[in-house]
């Protein structure tokens, strides 16, 4: 796991979100435990429904990291609509 393509999945789906005032943070990226756990944050938000729902967020980060890596990981997303 290479942190560096990592984060550049999450900035590519964090300019998506940011369209609508969230954002998406990058917490922890660890090659030896392989987990990735990332916080959504929705200060700027005015309305958290326009944001995609947790289950297509998931989705849409999952693909953008398959893009740039091969094998499996744990995703682990904080987000405070759950």
């Amino acid at each position: 796991m290479d942190p560096q393509l990592i984060a550049e999945a999450v900035d590519e789906v964090g300019r998506v979100l940011r369209g609508d005032g969230a954002d998406l943070l990058l917490l922890e990226a660890d090659p030896k435990t392989l987990r990735i756990r990332l916080e959504l944050r929705l200060d700027n938000v005015e309305c958290a429904d326009c944001v995609l729902p947790p289950d297509q967020l998931s989705q849409t980060i999952t693909q953008a990291i398959r893009r740039r890596m091969a094998g499996e990981f744990e995703l682990v997303l904080d987000d405070p609509r759950t």
